[in-house]
Parts: C-alpha cells; structure tokens; sequence
C-alpha cells in the first residue's frame, strides 16, 4: 500500500517515463556544446586549425615595428590574433592570393 506509482516531474509517452526537460544549466551547457561543435565543422570545411598560441610582448612589439598591428591596439586580445594571422599569411604561405595584409601607415 505505501508503493507510490506517480511519476511527478516526468511525461508518460507509451508507458515510459521521460524528463519534461533539462535544467536551465544544462541546457545551456548544451547549447555551448552545440555551437563549439558547429565552429569546428566550419574551421574543418575551410581546412583550418583553432590553436592556442604564446605571444611575448616582444613579438607584440615586433608586428608594430613590422606594421600589422597599431600601438593603440597593441593591448586588445583579438587585434593581437588578427595581426598574428596576418603575418602567418604574408610569410608562411607560397602564394599571397589577398596581396599584403600589413596596415597602412597612420598619418
């Protein structure tokens, strides 16, 4: 008699239990998931590598001597990557198909 058959919390479908949904952090968690697999498709369809790189302040000095990055950007994260990417076109690739990726002088 004290067996309960209630399945509070849960929808019946054909007789099996299932959850009503997840809990707002897993799903979101989900939906990082979900968009993190997305980018990785992207990078592969385009034959591209995400990677972690080290960049010394000397190096970050070295691209505005160079000219790819500006010394009021020199601290922004993105510029950084986006400089560094840059370089990577201009001097490691056998053709430059975009032509010279260095920022014009401010004048």
């Amino acid at each position: 008699m004290g067996e309960s058959t209630s399945n509070e919390g849960s929808a019946t479908t054909d007789g099996n239990a299932l959850p009503n949904r997840d809990p707002p952090d897993v799903t979101r968690i989900k939906a990082a998931a979900a968009k993190r697999v997305q980018a990785h498709r992207w990078r592969a369809r385009l034959g591209l590598r995400c990677l972690t790189v080290r960049i010394s302040d000397r190096q970050v000095r070295r691209l505005i001597s160079n000219g790819y990055l500006s010394l009021e950007r020199s601290d922004a994260v993105a510029a950084v990557a986006i400089a560094l990417e840059a370089w990577i076109a201009d001097n490691l690739t056998c053709a430059k198909p975009d032509g010279d990726h260095r920022q014009p002088p401010e004048t």
